[in-house]
């Protein structure tokens, strides 16, 4: 893949570049496939980008560093590490994300291509926006006569399957599973449909083509490899053509919770902020751990006050006139329990 650019709404724009062999490009579609999870993006940026992530082999600059845990070597301004998941693999090295001008390189095996993006480079972007103020937070989010109605949770909370089901209902999709915040209003995190056992309906099923249910039926098999579900990813325009909003302002927010039977009660944005900071800490594996190495020795740093900027964007991005509501849910969603979704949502 040739070096590319893009943008996230005009707010923060970035390079990636594969160098990788030619056996990894051949094999890559398999296994990451780039075009799918940043065709969202807009292609046309311009400027200086955010950052820069270059794919493939490299040389460490890593002399006159700390080592910290054998593992990671840290200077002023600088980070390198090996580590794996399971069996994904990947070396990293950062270097200027205190100046915003940030320059990283990743090599990685196969399997580390895979995970790669969601790992990765998903929270550096994350960074950036947070950086200027639009904070994202794990949620999917529909869009009806220009409002937004926000369902956010952790991973198998049923986000996406209620917002998916809301589409088909007649709503627009705005995101199925992030969604970035700014004064009042939300706008799409333009990656892909995460399709999983638990979202794929006869109704998503029917818009697959042939080989999205093959890749399916692939992904499946390399769970078993990873030990980490991999959603399925297909374009959401391609999938609902006309049915994909950009962004709206927000009305209602909904925090899922999969504990057992059906119960909503209101929810105080407090008690929403300290939820979704707890959880983007959690999706920010493993780079929170590389954040925590480095603030460890620069404990003034923008690295390793992060956290705290996080949640006053997210505070004042939240200070609207909307309602806020915990539902919990069973942990198998049935037509009845959608159902009920879909008359809070009309209702609210």
């Amino acid at each position: 893949m040739p070096q590319r650019s893009y943008s996230i709404h005009g707010i923060i724009t970035f390079k990636i570049a594969d160098n990788t062999g030619l056996l990894d490009r051949v094999l890559a579609p398999l296994f990451a496939s780039w075009d799918i999870e940043l065709q969202g993006f807009d292609r046309n940026s311009a400027g200086a980008p955010d950052f820069v992530v270059s794919i493939g082999k490299f040389n460490p600059n890593n002399r006159s560093c700390i080592i910290l845990d054998d593992d990671f070597y840290i200077k002023e301004d600088y980070l390198y590490c090996r580590d794996h998941y399971k069996y994904a693999k990947w070396q990293l090295e950062m270097f200027g994300f205190e100046q915003n001008d940030t320059m990283v390189h990743i090599q990685s095996n196969l399997l580390g291509k895979m995970l790669m993006p969601e790992l990765l480079i998903n929270p550096l972007i994350w960074l950036k926006l947070t950086q200027k103020g639009y904070p994202v937070i794990h949620a999917s989010g529909i869009v009806k006569d220009t409002k937004a109605f926000i369902f956010a949770g952790q991973g198998a909370s049923g986000k996406s399957t209620v917002a998916l089901s809301l589409v088909e209902k007649g709503y627009e999709l705005l995101s199925d599973h992030y969604l970035i915040l700014n004064e009042g209003e939300a706008l799409s995190f333009s990656s892909p449909l995460h399709i999983t056992d638990f979202n794929l309906t006869p109704f998503i099923k029917g818009k697959l083509e042939a080989r999205e249910r093959n890749a399916f039926r692939l992904r499946q098999l390399f769970d078993k490899f990873t030990g980490k579900k991999v959603a399925t990813k297909v374009s959401a325009q391609a999938l609902f053509p006309g049915s994909v909003a950009t962004k709206a302002k927000v009305h209602s927010i909904f925090l899922l919770l999969p504990r057992g039977k059906f119960k909503v009660e209101k929810l105080n944005k407090e008690e929403f902020v300290s939820h979704m900071l707890a959880n983007q800490k959690l999706e920010f594996f493993p780079f929170t751990k590389y954040m925590m190495e480095y603030a460890y020795l620069f404990p003034r740093s923008n690295m390793a006050t992060y956290w705290t900027r996080y949640e006053e964007s997210l505070r004042q991005s939240l200070d609207i006139i909307a309602p806020f509501y915990k539902v919990e849910v069973p942990r198998k969603y049935d037509d009845e329990t959608l159902g009920k979704i879909s008359r809070l949502v009309s209702e609210s």
